[in-house]
């Protein structure tokens, strides 16, 4: 029940996050917000996050994970709600930046609830929750099309409610799993960022998330440019994050087995060339193409960082270094999805996103530069802890 639960909870949350998506276009039009105040919108979700996962992942690892639970499902009501009377600039950035923060925590409560007190498995059972988070991601802006003809607020009616139900549920169970607790607090962060492997999975991450606060912020624009009318855009996220949906338990099984670094470098390289030509897209059937490949890509670096950090971690110190790593990637994606929209403008997609691949691919030298500096077996790491 805990694992249905959690990973219903994430999908929500994440279609919170994803219903707006399909509509930073729609808010641009109906209320006159210029570039720079669509990136500000586009940005608060993950600003909030990367926050909130710095300030209280320590708490999650001190066994405070029932606090953190909690203020997560309640952000997620209010954030869904807040849209519906939402109308100046400020309201929705508080609105965006409220779904950002029970994005944020919910992900960081619901691993170390999943990881337990060992981290054996845990790549399959994070996989689970990436593939959750994905689905309800690319289904927000489905529900967000099909809700559309009845109002512009049905469908954050829709999702407020469903929270509303589902979330204390959750936060109940979580409050009541069994949790590899340890006495850290925030000095410990600095010694976290200071380990190669989770300098490698920054380094990934910082790649990957980059895409993401990008593509969040200006493809449904991009794509509205090149002619794609929203229920296309809703599809065509449907097909291309199918990968993603089905592929991470796989692959973050994978990376446990041969270790993280020799899943995550290798795909963020794969990565580049997808975010190259994200720049090209001249229609559906492109879109559909590059994001499949890129969707596929992806899913072997983010869980190839996930498992790179629980190496370095164990069980004890989860939370705090699943946050690190979420809350630069969130940075960086805060970064990109504030600034994409009037890059987007001045340069148009092409220089944008290959401008990104090329950041992609320093990257990735980086990370296996790091990873030289590891001595010790990912296996050996794994029975120390």
């Amino acid at each position: 029940m805990l694992f249905v639960t959690i990973y219903t909870t994430q999908f929500l949350v994440t279609a919170s996050m994803g219903v707006i998506f399909a509509y930073l276009a729609d808010l641009q039009d109906r209320y006159g917000l210029s570039h720079w105040e669509l990136g500000m919108v586009a940005a608060a979700g993950f600003v909030a996050g990367l926050l909130a996962q710095l300030l209280l992942s320590p708490l999650v690892d001190r066994g405070h994970h029932r606090f953190v639970a909690w203020i997560s499902v309640t952000a997620a009501v209010l954030g869904a709600f807040g849209f519906v009377f939402a109308e100046e600039t400020w309201s929705l950035v508080t609105s965006r930046a409220l779904a950002g923060l029970s994005f944020g925590l919910f992900g960081l409560v619901a691993r170390k609830a999943l990881i337990g007190r060992d981290i054996s498995g845990s790549g399959a059972k994070v996989g689970g929750l990436l593939s959750c988070a994905v689905a309800g991601f690319i289904s927000g802006p489905a529900i967000g099309a099909a809700l559309s003809s009845v109002s512009f607020e049905a469908p954050f009616l829709l999702t407020g409610t469903l929270m509303l139900l589902l979330g204390p549920v959750a936060a109940v169970l979580i409050s009541k799993s069994p949790i590899a607790a340890a006495a850290v607090d925030y000095s410990d962060l600095s010694n976290l960022l200071r380990r190669p492997r989770v300098q490698a999975a920054i380094c990934v991450h910082v790649g990957i998330w980059g895409l993401i606060g990008i593509f969040d912020a200006t493809v449904d624009r991009y794509l509205t440019d090149v002619g794609l009318s929203s229920g296309e855009l809703a599809v065509g996220l449907l097909i291309i994050g199918i990968p993603l949906m089905a592929l991470p338990p796989y692959t973050g099984a994978l990376a446990e087995r041969l270790g993280g670094g020799r899943v995550a470098v290798p795909g963020l390289l794969l990565f580049v060339p997808a975010v190259l030509l994200y720049g090209w897209i001249g229609g559906l059937a492109s879109f559909i193409a590059v994001g499949i490949a890129e969707a596929v890509t992806e899913s072997y670096g983010v869980m190839g960082a996930q498992v790179l950090v629980l190496e370095a971690t164990g069980a004890e110190q989860a939370a705090m270094g699943t946050g690190v790593l979420e809350a630069v990637g969130l940075l960086v994606a805060a970064g990109a999805a504030f600034g994409g929209p009037p890059l987007y403008g001045q340069l148009g997609p092409r220089w944008l996103f290959g401008g990104w691949a090329v950041a992609c691919l320093i990257l990735a030298v980086i990370a296996m530069l790091r990873l030289k500096a590891v001595k010790i077996p990912p296996k050996i790491i794994k029975m120390s802890h």
